[in-house]
């Protein structure tokens, strides 16, 4: 190798290379050698040993690269997001770092040496000795859910993705994991499940209410037309005329009720007017049917998305009949406003009041509180005892800005 083209070796790899050669190389008579054969040599010696000074500040250069390399990975691997953990095939923890120490809020040190299967929840233990003989016996990878506790003694739902490291002794070897704590998107999960039961709940209890009124309205209706249209038959031609117009007032007034359970179901006015016009054709509606007046402050027909449009609708009309049914009053006032991106409407009323917190309306306003908050929104209940309640209902124009379509 020419001197040009030496590359650094490690200390004791050089000593022995050395020790050999001069063991190889017959020794030099320096009482023969010329004056100028001994400076020659002399020169030589200072060549080596200035290559040497300089192979040793590659090696001290080389070596501080190391260990910064090695910081950088130890910062890294201790402040990654990510929980590592290596554990040896008995299952105990070897290295660990700080994420999944802070994760679990159990000290470093207590995890070195520890088995996590001591971590492991109970119903999860089954599934975590599973996975651990999986990689034991040679599978590269495996991914699971976990449930972990805590220091504090709570649970922690963790994704784990394992790989396993085997080594020639028999017994012997590493398992790697990462574990990534995925409580709070499981919390997610279970109240999306939660809200999706819910809607379907509120359908089913709208489809109940709407069976209810068909039976308890037009249902009864029709079953005395269809009584008098057989006493029509035995009526005698004096009375058939006047029976003939009762049957007629009577259908007629079935279609108008039906029409009006279909308005207030899904009012066309609603998709071809607009929410101002349809609002108070349901404030007359009620006027009819229930005896409630109500008065409309600050109208305001606004530009709206469909579904905040439709989600309106039905937040006013489950309102005002909420005041029918338990305020105690005939009279309720409607504000519809703008504040910006949001638009609100507030139902108030002078009756008995209720508490912020309390549930008399049952399930139909906490269906309309799901509905609304999945648009962006929210539902606020201001009342206090005989004094009154007020339920603004806050939605954005467009709950959905990323939509192509307009629907308005």
């Amino acid at each position: 190798m020419s001197k040009g083209s030496r590359r650094p070796h490690p200390p004791d790899a050089l000593r022995g290379e050395a020790e050999q050669e001069m063991a190889e190389t017959t020794p030099v008579d320096l009482e023969r050698l010329t004056h100028d054969e001994i400076l020659a040599v002399v020169h030589e010696l200072e060549v080596h040993k200035i290559e040497l000074k300089l192979q040793n500040e590659e090696l001290r250069q080389a070596q501080l690269a190391a260990e910064a390399s090695n910081e950088r990975y130890r910062n890294l691997y201790d402040s990654a997001p990510t929980g590592y953990l290596t554990l040896d095939f008995d299952g105990r923890i070897i290295e660990a770092n700080q994420s999944i120490s802070l994760t679990l809020n159990i000290p470093h040190s207590r995890l070195i040496g520890s088995r996590l299967s001591e971590f492991v929840a109970a119903h999860s233990q089954d599934r975590w000795h599973l996975a651990r003989r999986a990689l034991m016996e040679g599978r590269a990878r495996t991914d699971l859910t976990l449930e972990l506790v805590s220091g504090q003694g709570g649970t922690i739902d963790t994704q784990v993705v394992g790989m396993s490291l085997s080594a020639r002794a028999p017994g012997s070897g590493a398992i790697h994991l990462a574990l990534i704590d995925v409580t709070d998107l499981r919390r997610t999960e279970r109240a999306l499940q939660s809200a999706v039961a819910a809607a379907t709940l509120a359908e089913e209890r709208e489809r109940r209410q709407l069976a209810a009124d068909l039976h308890d309205d037009a249902g009864q209706l029709l079953s005395l037309a269809s009584l008098k249209l057989h006493a029509l038959g035995d009526a005698t031609e004096m009375e058939r005329g006047a029976r003939t117009v009762e049957l007629e007032e009577l259908l007629v007034e079935i279609r108008r009720r039906i029409s009006s359970l279909s308005f207030q179901l899904s009012p066309p006015l609603l998709h071809d007017v607009g929410l101002i016009a349809t609002v108070q054709w349901l404030a007359e509606d009620l006027k009819t049917s229930y005896g409630l007046t109500v008065k409309i402050i600050e109208e305001q027909e606004l530009k709206l998305d469909e579904n905040v449009r439709v989600t309106f609708y039905r937040a006013v009309r489950e309102l005002l009949i909420n005041v029918v049914k338990h305020s105690g009053v005939k009279e309720a006032r409607l504000r519809i406003s703008l504040e910006g991106r949001m638009a609100r409407i507030a139902v108030e009323d002078s009756g008995v009041g209720m508490p912020p917190t309390a549930k008399r309306y049952g399930f139909g306003l906490l269906a309309l509180r799901e509905r609304v908050e999945q648009l962006g929104g929210s539902l606020e209940i201001r009342g206090t005892p005989g004094a009154g309640t007020t339920v603004v209902v806050s939605l954005p124009t467009r709950p959905f800005p990323d939509d192509q379509g307009d629907a308005r």
